[in-house]
């Protein structure tokens, strides 16, 4: 069992071979039915034993990025792309971080930041280079920048299809994980005298999975379907909610709803 600290909650992550695992819950089957008509993802954190891609001796960049070949990839010239290339960041200013291999702790204080359109960790060896690069993607890597902890998940078994995920809440039989992913929006033209032009742009949405025995299930957007999804529409729950003012649509008070409903399981 390893232990990471996110805030003052303390993070318990089971790493029995390469990944998160959690252990098999009897009503696992009735949970599945409930989600019916809900997006069911492949994502999946085990791998079968540590994949040995990465360790403390390994060179954990997957690609020197060059900030000139960002822009040239959208077809915006340098300019265009200033104007807009922080928008594919949560936090475009890097923070130092942690990185881990299973339980292993194989860098501290690496300066880090998530691309959620590239749907990369990007590293430097320190806060002053110009220069950064992309951490290999794999199970067995895991990282904490500031108070964010980032997990990678395989997609059907296939790492080149699979993605970072922001653990919120780690519970002994769910987990609430985010997904944020960054859209770009190519740029056009006006049609007429009458309409402005449209600049390139990227669209940030988030989504919210619960995780239950490795299994992805992707979260409604409307809050009494999230409700019903969790079977959060008990009397006690519900009262909970009441009581604590809490709004499901509210990433914070979502957090604090799954948790609450986690410690009833």
């Amino acid at each position: 069992m390893f232990t990471l600290k996110i805030g003052m909650k303390p993070l318990f992550i089971n790493f029995p071979n390469a990944f998160i695992m959690k252990k098999t819950i009897l009503f696992f089957a009735s949970v599945l039915m409930i989600f019916q008509g809900f997006s069911q993802k492949g994502f999946n954190t085990t791998t079968g034993g540590s994949s040995g891609a990465a360790n403390s001796n390994y060179d954990l960049y997957l690609r020197t990025i060059e900030v000139d070949e960002k822009a040239t990839s959208f077809g915006l010239g340098e300019d265009e792309f200033k104007a807009i290339k922080n928008d594919i960041y949560v936090d475009s200013n890097f923070k130092v971080g942690d990185i881990f291999q299973d339980e292993n702790l194989i860098k501290a204080k690496i300066p880090m930041r998530y691309n959620a359109y590239a749907d990369e960790i990007e590293i430097k060896n320190h806060a002053s280079e110009e220069n950064y690069g992309a951490l290999i993607k794999d199970p067995s890597i895991h990282v904490t920048i500031d108070k964010d902890n980032y997990v990678f998940a395989q997609y059907e078994g296939s790492n080149e299809k699979g993605g970072y995920f922001n653990i919120l809440v780690d519970g002994k039989t769910y987990d609430l994980y985010k997904k944020t992913v960054a859209v770009y929006k190519e740029p056009k033209k006006a049609k007429t005298s009458y309409d402005q032009d449209t600049p390139a742009s990227f669209e940030m949405t988030t989504k919210y999975y619960l995780v239950q025995d490795d299994q992805f299930i992707e979260l409604p957007k409307k809050k009494t379907k999230v409700l019903q999804a969790l079977k959060l529409d008990t009397v006690e729950v519900m009262n909970y909610i009441k009581e604590n003012k809490l709004d499901p649509d509210k990433e914070p008070d979502l957090i604090k709803i799954v948790a609450y409903f986690d410690s009833l399981s």
